[in-house]
């Protein structure tokens, strides 16, 4: 990773925090070389800094997790054990996942989903997608 001075050092003569990107060596040329905006740099940061601030690593990897997820999936669900709820709070939440009731069994419930009482089911909600696509992930399969 490379330190990326969103206004030139040249103009500024400061090692502010505010005005620092991390960037990949490829990403600070492009930067350099006026292929990426100061305008886009810093609402990168803000994103980045919102999300890394507001949701745990593990919320995020649970979002880009549904990222990966195809239309052809037939249950666009992950399986997650209900005493690790707490892990998960903030995009519960937010409103960006919502757990899937799973009442009856399998033959009822039409998904091939057999009840199980230590574990729900999470779906991404359109709120979710949006966010994560706001972070830089296109591909929501779904």
């Amino acid at each position: 990773m490379d330190v990326h001075h969103i206004t030139p050092w040249e103009q500024c003569k400061k090692h502010e925090y505010a005005n620092l990107i991390a960037l990949c060596p490829n990403c600070h040329s492009r930067a350099d070389g006026g292929d990426i905006d100061r305008k886009s740099l810093r609402m990168y940061k803000a994103n980045l800094r919102f999300a890394v601030e507001k949701y745990s690593q593990f919320e995020i990897d649970v979002l880009f997790e549904f990222a990966s997820l195809s239309a052809e999936d037939s249950i666009p669900y992950i399986a997650f054990p209900r005493y690790l709820r707490l892990l998960i709070k903030r995009i519960l939440d937010a409103g960006f996942v919502e757990t899937l009731s799973m009442p009856g069994d399998s033959a009822q419930d039409g998904r091939g989903l057999a009840p199980d009482p230590y574990i729900i089911a999470l779906l991404i909600t359109n709120a979710g997608k949006e966010f994560v696509k706001s972070l830089g992930s296109e591909d929501i399969g779904y």
